[in-house]
C-alpha cells in the first residue's frame, strides 16, 4: 500500500547517514571504546571488552540508529534492543511492536499496566521530530472507562486469588498443565496411529489433534497465556503451530496479534475481514459480486482448503514478502526463520514422507486430504461465528463504541458455551473475555464472563453470548444469517454511504 512505501521511504531516509549517527551516538556515551550496532545479531557491544553497552531510563538520544530496535507507546518512542533479551513474554513478543506504534499491543496484553509502565521508564526514549511511523489513531485500552473496570475486577477476583492458591505470578499467564498435557497427548497418540495405519479414520483423528493443538496449545503460548516463561511459550508456540499444525507462527503473530486483535472486524485493518474476500464477503463495505448470494450455501465447501492455503500463504507471506497484507514483518528475527524451515521440515517428514515411505503414496493420499480438510473444517466452523453475526461490524457501532475499545471488542466479538468448550477450544469460544484479555491462560476465561456481563448490563453494552453444552448451534445458525444477508446486493445509496464512511475512516487512521 501507500502507506507501507512511504514508511519504507522513511526508513531508508533514517539509514543514509548511519555511520555518523553512530559515531555521533558513541560520543554522547562518554566515549571510550566505540559502539558497534548490528543488524545481524541485534546486540550492542564495546568491541574492546565484548561487553553488551547497558541503558536505564536517564538515556535520551535524539535520533533513531540504524541496526537497532525501536516501537512507539503513546507518542513516545523507546529503544527496546536490549530489552528484547530479557522481555518477560519473550522476544518474539516483543519485536511485534518493532517499527510500528503497539499501545494497543502493549495495553490489551499487560493485565497488570501500572507494573508495566513502571518497566517502560526504565528503558532508553528517543526524542523525534521526524513522524518515523504513524501514530495509532484507533481508540486505545486504557481511555476505555469500562476496559479499566473490568480489568480491575479480574485482577482482583480472578487473578489475585489464583495466584495466592498457586503461587503463581497475578499476571493471568500459566495453570494450563493439564490443558496442554490433554493436547499434546493428543497428538502423538494420533500421529502414531496414523503412522502405523494411514486410514481416512486416523486422517480425520489427526486433523483433530492439529485442530486442538492450534487453539489449545499454540494459540495460548504464542499469546504468552500459557506459561510463566517466553522462553517456554515460544517452544510450545512455535511446536503446536509449525511442526503440529503447519502453520507459520510467524505469520500467524503479525496477522492474529497485529491485525485481528487490535482491530477486531475493522474492514481496512483486520485481516481477517478482508483476506477471504473475493471469496466471502464479510462486510457491507466490501464490494458486491453476483456469487456472494450462494455464498451462505459454498463457504461451508470452502472451510476444508483452509489447510491447504495456508501452505501456500505462508510461502508466499513468509519467505517472499515477509509480511502479510496489510501488515510487515519489521521484528522479523533471523531464529525465526530457521524455526521456520525446521518446522516444516518435520510438519511434512513426520506426517507425508514417513507413512508415504512405509506405505506408499497411493494409500495415503486419501488419509492426507482427511486430515487436511477435517482440521480446517472445525477450526473455520469454531472461529467463523466468533465475529461474523448480524450487529457485529463496524457499521452497526453507535458513536460512543467507535471511541470506546473495549466496547469496541465487546460489540464485534460473540461468546458461547461452557468451561468444557474452552477445554476442548483453547478458549476460542469465548472471543469477548479472550480479546479483552488476549495474554491471559484460556482457562480463566469461563471465570471472567460473570464479571464482563455484570459490567456490560451496568454500562449499557450489549454482551452477544450464547451460553449452554449447546451454545454453539444457535450462533451457527445466526452466522448463516449473516453470511447470507450480506450476499444479498446492496442498494445503491446503502453501499455508496459505507464506502465513505470508510474511505473516511481509512484516510484519517492513515
Amino acid at each position: 500500500s501507500s502507506t507501507h512505501t512511504k514508511t519504507k521511504k522513511k526508513r531508508r531516509r533514517m539509514g543514509k547517514g548511519a555511520n555518523a549517527s553512530s559515531r555521533r551516538s558513541s560520543s554522547r556515551r562518554g566515549g571510550g571504546a566505540p559502539v558497534v550496532f548490528s543488524d545481524d545479531d541485534d546486540t550492542v557491544g564495546d568491541v574492546k571488552n565484548n561487553a553488551p553497552a547497558t541503558f536505564s531510563s536517564e538515556k535520551r538520544f535524539d535520533e533513531l540508529i540504524p541496526g537497532r530496535k525501536y516501537t512507539q507507546i503513546r507518542g513516545k518512542t523507546y529503544d527496546i534492543t536490549e530489552f528484547a533479551k530479557r522481555h518477560p513474554g519473550g522476544s518474539q513478543l516483543l519485536m511485534l511492536a518493532h517499527g510500528r506504534d503497539a499501545t494497543i499491543l502493549f495495553e490489551s496484553h499487560h493485565l497488570r499496566s501500572e507494573i508495566v509502565e513502571k518497566v517502560l521508564k526504565t528503558l532508553p526514549t528517543v526524542n523525534v521530530e521526524e513522524n518515523w511511523c504513524p501514530d495509532e489513531t484507533f481508540p486505545k485500552p486504557l481511555d476505555s472507562t469500562l476496559y479499566k473496570k473490568i480489568q480491575k475486577r479480574v485482577r482482583e477476583e480472578v487473578v489475585e486469588p489464583k495466584s495466592k492458591n498457586s503461587g503463581r505470578k497475578a499476571r493471568g499467564a500459566g495453570g494450563v498443565k493439564f490443558d496442554a498435557f490433554c493436547v499434546i497427548l493428543c497428538y502423538f497418540v494420533a500421529l502414531y496411529m496414523f503412522n502405523t495405519n494411514p486410514t481416512v479414520l486416523t486422517g480425520m483423528f489427526l486433523g483433530f489433534s492439529a485442530y486442538w493443538s492450534g487453539t489449545g496449545l499454540q494459540h495460548t503460548a504464542n499469546h504468552g497465556g500459557l506459561t510463566q516463561s517466553g522462553f517456554v511459550n515460544a517452544i510450545w508456540g512455535w511446536f503446536g503451530c509449525d511442526v503440529v499444525l503447519g502453520k507459520s507462527s510467524i505469520e500467524w503473530r503479525y496477522h492474529h496479534m497485529v491485525s485481528h486483535h487490535s482491530y477486531c472486524n475493522d474492514a481496512t485493518k483486520d485481516q481477517d475481514v478482508y483476506t477471504s474476500f473475493p471469496l466471502i464477503r464479510l462486510d457491507e463495505s466490501l464490494e458486491w459480486k453476483w456469487f456472494h448470494k450462494y455464498q451462505a450455501f459454498y463457504s461451508v465447501l470452502a472451510w476444508p482448503f483452509l489447510y491447504s492455503a495456508a501452505q501456500i500463504g505462508d510461502f508466499v507471506n513468509v519467505v517472499i514478502t515477509k509480511s502479510s497484507p496489510g501488515v510487515e514483518y519489521l521484528g522479523l528475527m533471523k531464529h525465526e526463520m530457521a524455526l521456520f524451515y525446521l518446522g516444516r521440515a518435520l510438519h511434512y517428514g513426520l506426517k507425508f514422507a514417513l507413512p508415504m515411505y512405509n506405505f506408499g503414496i497411493k494409500a495415503c493420499i486419501l488419509p492426507l486430504v482427511a486430515y487436511g480438510t477435517f482440521g480446517s473444517f472445525i477450526l473455520c466452523w469454531f472461529f467463523i461465528v466468533s465475529h461474523n453475526l448480524d450487529g457485529l461490524k463496524p457499521a452497526a457501532l453507535p458513536k460512543r463504541a467507535q471511541n470506546d475499545w473495549a466496547e469496541w471488542q465487546i460489540r464485534t466479538s460473540a461468546s458461547w458455551g461452557e468451561s468444557i468448550w474452552s477445554f476442548l477450544t483453547g478458549g476460542l469460544n469465548l472471543q469477548i473475555e479472550h480479546h479483552l484479555f488476549p495474554g491471559m491462560a484460556h482457562n480463566l476465561y469461563p471465570k471472567v464472563v460473570p464479571i464482563v456481563r455484570e459490567e456490560c448490563e451496568k454500562a449499557g453494552v450489549p454482551y452477544h453470548g450464547h451460553p449452554g453444552i449447546f451454545g454453539l448451534f444457535p450462533i451457527t445458525v445466526k452466522m448463516f444469517k449473516f453470511l447470507h444477508k450480506m450476499g444479498q446486493k446492496p442498494v445503491e445509496k446503502t453501499i455508496t454511504a459505507t464506502r465513505r464512511s470508510t474511505r473516511a475512516s481509512a484516510k484519517k487512521a492513515l
